[in-house]
């Protein structure tokens, strides 16, 4: 049974060396492809992400788009000029006209030609909540009449008037749409900066992954070599005498999972290497290979009252939040005004004029006056506006209980972000003490093996207590680096550099 057991293991073995042997190779062929990298740091990773990235490119459309919008809200205060024609404008049908010498209306058709020029200009008042507006209307038309007595007429009129409507006792409605347009645009530039930091941490997320990915295959290569001397060792023994051949077996078949495992790590490797570069912005001919100078843990002393305001700052819910409140006064102010008590005052002042001729057109001008005070009182509904405020009032309510809610949850969110941070960096000095020493009991067992004082499964034992050592301190050291990350990207500001984070445009 021992002697089939051992059989099926080296041929286990010959197989996972021949098919690593071609993986290998077309990893190699790969792997040759990418030589031409670029040595990339974090800072260049963010550079080339907010300049490149389809994140960062969509963000800035949309705050374009956003600011447009606002611009165009803004400019709907001033004034607008608009000119028509009717070049010409021409009809032909049946009216009705009084025939004295029937003594009953009858129908005659007419033909009519018309040539017109119409201006407005409108100015909006926002400080009154008002509009006055400028009108002008000049037109040359001709008519022919196929009644008996029909002639074919011509003449010109014109028509100068200016006029204000100013409405009473309600709110003020220009205002109110300014206000909005600017709480929409506030909110836009906010989403802008939140997508901006999200995708600084994203970038910064998958860049200590991409690094993670290659310092896991430099580790799984250097078990490899281990694997390989061990193996070397161990058929030295085999050979002498020393060892039996289900030992030796053993290392072989150590050494194939160590470099199956390699494999493994570089399949990895690439996948998070295409997406790193989708990511920035990038194609998938190039090549990046991420350094990360400085791999130590440094303590930072993140004040809990500071970090949470600066949270409050940049936080684009709790932004909304405040905002909806805004909104909801408004609305409010709005609901309340439908049933009060309303004026509207309308005050025009023209000059016309007809003529059959142009010249004598402005000779002698006729001025119009008109002036209409409309006030509006509400009697009776069955309760509806009520209904309206109760309702609008318990919006206004909501809003206010959201903000607070919001607010509170920044403040769990980033008390308990301080605490990661301490518990990462903890948790990464504790890390790296254990790699060192499972370092240090790896070569001393390296070494007992060779001497014959420990057997096999001894040294397997350190060398996965090393792997799993060298791997924990590596995922130790990238959650605490994201930790910070996240720190930044919830307050818009690096408590390791101590410096607030730009936003560019």
């Amino acid at each position: 049974m021992l002697l089939k057991l051992c059989v099926m293991n080296k041929a286990l073995v010959r197989l996972l060396s021949s098919s690593s042997l071609v993986v290998a190779l077309c990893l190699s062929a790969t792997v040759f492809t990418l030589q031409a990298q670029h040595r990339m740091t974090l800072d260049d990773a963010l550079s080339q992400a907010l300049e490149a990235s389809y994140t960062a490119r969509h963000a800035r459309e949309q705050l374009r788009a956003s600011e447009a919008a606002a611009e165009a809200a803004r400019l709907a205060l001033y004034s607008r000029v608009d000119v028509d024609f009717d070049a010409p404008s021409y009809s032909r049908t049946l009216f009705s006209q009084f025939n004295p010498n029937t003594g009953r209306n009858e129908f005659f058709p007419l033909e009519r030609t018309q040539w017109t020029g119409r201006i407005g200009i409108t100015q909006p008042v926002i400080w009154t909540n008002s509009t006055i507006s400028l009108s002008g209307l000049l037109y040359q038309q001709e008519q022919k009449d196929f009644s008996p007595d029909g002639v074919v007429y011509k003449d010109w009129y014109t028509d100068l008037a200016i006029q204000l409507r100013q409405p009473l006792f309600v709110p003020n409605t220009q205002r109110i749409s300014l206000r909005r347009a600017e709480i929409d645009f506030e909110e836009s530039m906010a989403d802008f900066i939140r997508s901006t930091l999200d995708l600084r941490y994203t970038v910064t997320e998958q860049f200590y992954t991409l690094y993670a990915a290659q310092e896991r295959v430099a580790i799984q290569r250097d078990r490899v070599q281990e694997e390989e001397e061990s193996y070397r060792t161990g058929q030295r023994k085999y050979k002498a005498g020393l060892i039996a051949e289900v030992e030796a077996f053993q290392f072989e078949v150590d050494l194939a999972a160590a470099r199956n495992d390699l494999l493994s790590a570089e399949n990895t490797l690439i996948s998070r290497h295409n997406q790193f570069k989708i990511l920035i912005g990038l194609t998938l001919n190039d090549s990046v290979f991420c350094v990360l100078s400085d791999t130590t843990v440094t303590s930072v002393d993140i004040n809990e009252e500071e970090a949470i305001l600066r949270a409050k700052q940049t936080r684009v819910d709790l932004q909304r939040a405040r905002n909806n409140i805004e909104r909801s006064e408004l609305d409010l102010e709005g609901v309340h005004s439908q049933r009060s008590i309303r004026g509207d005052l309308l005050l025009s002042y023209g000059l016309n004029n007809n003529d059959v001729e142009f010249g004598g057109l402005y000779n002698d001008i006729r001025d119009t006056r008109r002036a209409v005070f409309t006030l509006s009182i509400p009697v009776f509904d069955w309760g509806k506006h009520s209904h309206d405020v109760e309702a609008a009032t318990a919006r206004l309510r909501n809003a206010e209980l959201t903000a607070q809610f919001v607010e509170l949850n920044i403040e769990r969110e980033i008390t308990d972000l301080i605490r990661s941070v301490e518990s990462a960096a903890n948790r990464a000095e504790v890390m790296r003490k254990s790699r060192t020493i499972a370092e240090i009991a790896n070569d001393i067992s390296t070494k007992r093996y060779e001497v014959g004082t420990i057997g096999s499964t001894e040294l397997a034992q350190a060398r996965s207590r090393l792997l799993q050592a060298r791997l924990s301190a590596l995922e130790a050291v990238i959650d605490y680096h994201l930790a910070l990350a996240d720190m930044a990207r919830r307050t818009a500001y690096d408590f390791l550099e101590g410096r607030e984070l730009t936003v560019p445009r």
